[in-house]
């Protein structure tokens, strides 16, 4: 990244260097001259995944910064060092690299760090008995386990909604949904509607402006994962719900929807032709096209409403996504926006650059996450 884009995106994130380096900075899978010197500068705000993220993208020989960093943790927090630098699985330092550690650590740390350093042991092996403790693996049903934990604080009791008639016409649940004296209720009726083939747009509707009344029920969440669990449903209706969560500053729930969304995209068995069937790679374009696009639509409505740090914060969250080239036209005509200048103008123009070379096939899951977390960090405080 240029430097004037770097403080741009410190400036958007209330003067903090550490978000803009994890966030942007250490996303980028290679680092020019400016990047370096930023982190050279901030090197005390870094914690020890930002600096082995920072380490991975040094060329060779070129890690002296990285190190001392690390040596300095070790002095002064040689607990932390020891669980997340040498017990951290995967890890591994060249031995020129340890062979320094050792000299920059050698009787400033307690013995047992300094050995297992100047021995070059990555981690501790656990127990042959412990090893089906591992991390779940890519297997893992989220959605189920985010589905059960909604089950158990889901509230519950009698008397919560008027039972549905089912002679009632379909049209006639679907305004009573519309109209619903609860959450509780609304939800019913919508998934009763759901199930007996309502079409999904003006449930989704219901949902959204339920929404933006702040009507943020465990229960509607889930349904509006369901909701829009394609590509085509992302397509349609995914930029309404990301508007609606955040102009309610819900980053959680925004956050839950979409994992419960990916979880089962990544379960379900990925069919060519078949409906609801959507390759994964297919469904994170549309679901990184609806949260471009909705971005976009911050920016500009704060820069109309002379809002700019509200506007940067959506450029800054903008620039942690893969948008797809066709939305290229909407990210440029930012350019012509009132009040861009300054700070802004080089968020928009860092923007504007991004698109032209990213690609559909680059949007990721890690990315969409990027965005929501920058998105609640760059917020204005209230």
């Amino acid at each position: 990244m240029k430097r004037t884009e770097i403080d741009a995106l410190v400036r958007a994130h209330r003067g903090r260097a550490r978000p803009v380096a994890f966030l942007h900075v250490l996303r980028q899978s290679r680092l020019d001259e400016d990047d370096q010197s930023f982190l050279r500068e901030n090197v005390s705000e870094l914690g020890v995944p930002d600096l082995l993220a920072w380490r991975a993208r040094c060329e060779p020989g070129f890690t002296g910064a990285v190190l001392r960093a690390l040596a300095r943790i070790a002095l002064e927090e040689p607990s932390q060092f020891e669980h997340e630098v040498l017990d951290a699985p995967r890890f591994s330092l060249h031995d020129e690299e340890w062979i320094e550690l050792a000299d920059l650590t050698r009787g400033k740390v307690p013995p047992r760090i300094f050995d297992r350093i100047a021995a070059r042991r990555v981690r501790i092996e656990a127990p042959q008995e412990k090893e089906s403790a591992a991390l779940p693996s890519d297997d893992f049903d989220l959605a189920g386990f985010l589905e059960s934990s909604l089950d158990e604080i889901a509230p519950t009791g009698p008397g919560l909604a008027t039972p549905i008639d089912a002679s009632l016409a379909p049209e006639a649940i679907v305004e009573r949904a519309r109209n619903a004296w609860s959450a509780e209720e609304r939800v019913l009726l919508l998934e009763w509607a759901a199930a007996h083939g309502v079409p999904r747009k003006p449930l989704v509707e219901i949902a959204v402006a339920a929404v933006r009344a702040g009507e943020i029920d465990p229960r509607l969440r889930a349904f509006l994962a369901a909701q829009v669990g394609t590509r085509a449903a992302w397509d349609a209706h995914g930029q309404d719900v990301v508007l609606a969560l955040l102009d309610r500053s819900a980053y959680s729930s925004l956050s839950e929807i979409c994992a419960l969304v990916w979880s089962a995209a990544r379960g379900a068995p990925a069919v060519r032709g078949v409906p609801g069937r959507d390759e994964p790679q297919g469904l994170l374009s549309a679901m990184s096209a609806a949260f471009a696009a909705a971005l976009v639509h911050i920016a500009r409505e704060s820069l109309v409403a002379s809002l700019p740090a509200r506007a940067m914060a959506a450029l800054s969250a903008l620039a942690c996504l893969t948008p797809p080239p066709r939305l290229s036209r909407t990210i440029f005509d930012l350019l012509r926006a009132p009040g861009v200048a300054g700070e802004v103008l080089a968020l928009v123009e860092l923007n504007v650059r991004l698109v032209k070379h990213s690609s559909a096939r680059d949007a990721s899951f890690e990315s969409i996450v990027a965005a929501i977390h920058c998105l609640a960090d760059a917020g204005p405080e209230a």
